[in-house]
């Protein structure tokens, strides 16, 4: 055994692995650990508050060079031990199936080295794909993914586009994966490095977040797919008469049956599919999802079980914010996954809209993170949002010009991760492709850097030290309000090619929580499968977003659990407008107790409510195409709150009960003002009564005012405190919740 392990050791020293800092004894163990509310590392016996630091993916990223140095030193003195680094299999998927070492070293075990070097304390989580290389496709065409828009462009590798790609469906491309994967972490574990290791972020599909590749473009149509999807079908119909009957073609068989393609996913009535006449698209969607899931579920299973040490697993799931084509893209299954015992935390960028990462934003992350802590998993932001040190813009996001405004929207990302009691790593993209590494503000410092600027690093210090105490303390949440929202709704929606659709998730899915983040409140977000597991007992307010597929079952829940103790009730759009068989407008009449008609407005339909105008504005712009459907409340009994503009049509109306109040609003809802009077007159508490974004809970409150905003602003705090701030425009302030005190000033 000792000669073995000399020459393991002496192999290693030929290819690069011998350092001067000490072999570890053992593999790291690291699981999450839930103290006071909050979800910590737990690593070797030790918590880590979950602050990470996360390189470009590019080699530049070297540390080595006299720029990853610099950065790694940075974020070392801010006392981040934590850095995330990301390794691409296909680079080192050899053709006879076997691990290049070498260039496994190259990409990712050199790296880590260095990065002890400068840090002996670091700690590592790997971000691994395993793509199937192009080698790999040339050998196996009938493995790829096809799509329903047109042929594979085998001259892009642009994986929105119709790149080549294996298929999810694939069962070969699983099986090899699974081979390459298990040599690589059987290597790694020999390694100083691996040693070292807490945490696998497992990347898949479409810029590792799991959304399908190519998914603008309507995959997937493959033979790998086709297969797949037989197979679904024989499980669900079980005969081809059941299938026939439930599609309404007499031709049909399990055997014959095909993936839908362009002409199909197109047709639909409007903004809803018709689950009666197209029952075929349907369940190809939901083939789909699953497929999606089974490998999911295969693989955080597989890291687990294939790394002989404690190890937190995580990945990309769960976008609701800034998304739309969400039959193509994935993340419909995200609640089962939720109660997945492999996988320990789910990651995402913030919110895409530009009231999210503008000046004075929402900073809100793309998930529902109040399903994720229910279920005791973790929610990891990826800071991505880029500062004055980097010249370009992308995503609709403000060009930074100075320290203050970027130490501005870093205090705003910071006080979501402490009122959502998440963790988030810094992205960053210094070497990035497609980034200038600096601009020419000044101080411009010699070597580039997201956040190389001694204000900026001064800044993250601070809100690093300031989390490692507040994790001692007990987390309050004390959210007043409650938003709900259901991914099988989106199984309804004609998403392809459809603009209404697109209107009326983007404003369902974005404005609704954009303005609520200014109405002065604070609020939860969940998904509504859990509905039943959340205590709504704390809740002066239930918003139900995209929540258009309401079971009879769910119905009478609502009304009797939900319907009560003097909570407002706010349904938006299309209330359970179908229940999975059928669309019924009577339905909608039935949740919101108020009498409710189809209208036809010819025009983009815009909704007046307190003077002010609301379009459907899909991508910051008004709406720009007429909706179909779209309701009227035609209600004697109810008290009106908004109009369709141009028309005496009731588009917003309440109507109170004695123990409950329902809102509706035909169109999804807008406005910080409307809200901010509903909020309040249902008992909720409003820290502020400017069009500020408001951020509380943890110990914190954060006020953000925009770019064009600024002034005298009163903030009232729970305890009955007033605060009063003379801010500046585009600026944040944090304040300690009980006392009133500004943090990081």
């Amino acid at each position: 055994m000792k000669l073995k392990f000399l020459f393991v050791t002496l192999l290693l020293c030929l290819l690069g692995g011998c350092s001067d800092y000490p072999a570890e004894k053992g593999l790291t163990k690291a699981r999450l650990e839930h103290k006071q509310g909050r979800a910590l590392y737990n690593i070797n016996g030790k918590l880590f508050v979950p602050i990470l630091y996360s390189p470009p993916f590019s080699i530049s990223r070297s540390p080595y060079g006299e720029d990853g140095r610099i950065n790694y030193s940075n974020f070392r003195d801010a006392g981040i031990d934590l850095v995330e680094m990301h390794m691409e299999l296909r680079n080192a998927w050899n053709r006879d199936g076997t691990l290049n070492i070498p260039m496994v070293r190259h990409e990712l075990i050199s790296v880590l080295e260095g990065i002890l070097e400068i840090n002996p304390d670091a700690y590592f989580q790997v971000r691994v794909d395993f793509h199937a290389p192009r080698w790999w496709l040339d050998r196996y065409p009938a493995e790829m993914v096809h799509y329903a828009r047109g042929p594979i462009d085998f001259g892009t590798t642009n994986d929105i586009g119709r790149a080549p790609n294996a298929s999810l469906a694939s069962e070969r491309w699983q099986q090899e994966a699974d081979v390459i994967v298990k040599q690589f972490l059987d290597y790694l574990q020999t390694t100083r490095v691996g040693k070292r290791v807490f945490s696998f972020l497992i990347g898949g599909a479409c810029g590792s977040e799991w959304t399908y590749f190519g998914y603008k473009q309507e995959p997937d149509t493959g033979d790998a797919m086709t297969r797949r999807f037989r197979q679904w079908l024989a499980d669900k119909y079980v005969t081809d008469v059941a299938l026939q009957q439930a599609w309404n073609d007499p031709r049909v068989t399990i055997a014959t049956a095909v993936v839908p393609d362009m002409e199909e996913r197109r047709y639909n009535l409007g903004v809803f599919r018709d689950p009666q006449k197209e029952r075929r698209i349907l369940d190809y969607y939901h083939c789909h999802q699953e497929t999606i899931e089974s490998v999911i579920n295969h693989f955080t299973q597989f890291f687990k079980e294939n790394w002989p040490s404690d190890v937190l697993v995580g990945l990309f799931n769960g976008y609701l914010f800034s998304d739309n084509d969400f039959n193509s893209t994935g993340y419909l299954y995200f609640g089962r996954l939720l109660d997945s015992p492999y996988i320990d935390f789910f990651a995402g960028p913030y919110n895409y809209n530009y009231d999210a990462r503008d000046a004075g934003g929402t900073s809100q992350p793309r998930s529902l993170v109040g399903s994720v802590n229910l279920h005791g998993k973790l929610f990891m932001t990826e800071q991505d949002r880029i500062t004055h040190l980097i010249a370009q813009s992308r995503n609709n996001e403000t060009t930074f010009t100075t320290d203050e405004q970027s130490v501005a929207m870093l205090r705003t990302n910071f006080a979501q991760l402490v009122s959502l009691a998440s963790g988030y790593w810094f992205e960053e993209f210094s070497g990035f492709p497609g980034y200038a590494p600096y601009v020419a503000h000044e101080p411009l410092q010699e070597y580039a850097g997201n956040f190389n600027s001694p204000a900026l690093m001064s800044e993250i210090g601070r809100q690093k030290r300031y989390y490692d105490q507040a994790v001692h303390h007990d987390y309050e949440r004390e959210a007043d309000v409650a938003f709900f929202y259901d991914f099988d709704t989106f199984y309804y929606l004609a998403e392809v090619d459809n603009r209404q659709t697109r209107e009326i998730e983007y404003a369902s899915n974005n404005w609704l929580t954009a303005d609520a983040y200014r109405s002065g409140v604070s609020f939860d977000t969940y998904l509504y499968s859990d509905l039943r597991n959340v205590d709504l007992s704390r809740y002066k307010a239930v918003v139900f977003g995209t929540t258009y597929c309401i079971s009879d079952e769910d119905m009478v829940f609502i009304n009797d659990q939900v319907k009560k103790d003097g909570r407002l009730v706010i349904f938006n759009y299309a209330p359970a407008y179908t229940d999975g068989t059928k669309l019924d407008v009577r339905r909608i009449g039935k949740i919101t107790e108020m009498e409710v008609r189809p209208i036809k407005i010819t025009t983009p339909p815009v909704m007046t409510i307190l003077g002010n105008h609301y379009g459907l504005e899909a991508d910051g712009s008004p709406g720009r195409v007429p909706v179909s459907p779209l309701f009227e409340i035609d209600d004697a009994g109810v008290e009106v709150l908004g109009r369709y503009q141009g028309s005496d049509a009731v588009a917003v109306a309440r109507k109170k009960q004695p123990d409950y109040t329902v809102v509706y609003a035909a169109l999804p809802l807008r406005g910080p003002g409307m809200m901010r009077k509903l909020f309040r007159e249902a008992g909720a508490h409003i820290y502020n009564d400017a069009d500020d974004v408001v951020i509380a809970g943890g110990g914190i409150v954060c006020v953000a005012t925009r770019e064009d905003a600024g002034g005298p602003r009163t903030i009232h705090l729970r305890n009955g405190k007033q605060v009063e701030l003379d801010m500046k425009p585009g600026t944040t302030v944090i304040l300690d919740e009980h006392t009133g005190k500004i943090l990081f000033d």
